[in-house]
């Protein structure tokens, strides 16, 4: 998960990380930055209840 307006840490770099990790998955929160659960909780949850609920 990261956010799309993150300046910090691209979402280029999470796309990389997430193409290293064996079964990761790379989500854009759309209206976050750097902090995405601060800046778009909302967002932020939609990206994380449909991952928790596949356990």
């Amino acid at each position: 998960m990261w956010g799309a307006s993150d300046r910090v840490v691209t979402p280029a770099y999470g796309r990389a990380v997430a193409a290293a990790v064996p079964g990761a998955q790379f989500v854009e929160v759309p209206a976050a930055g750097h902090l995405p659960h601060l800046e778009a909780p909302d967002a932020t949850w939609a990206v994380i209840d449909p991952f928790l609920r596949r356990s």
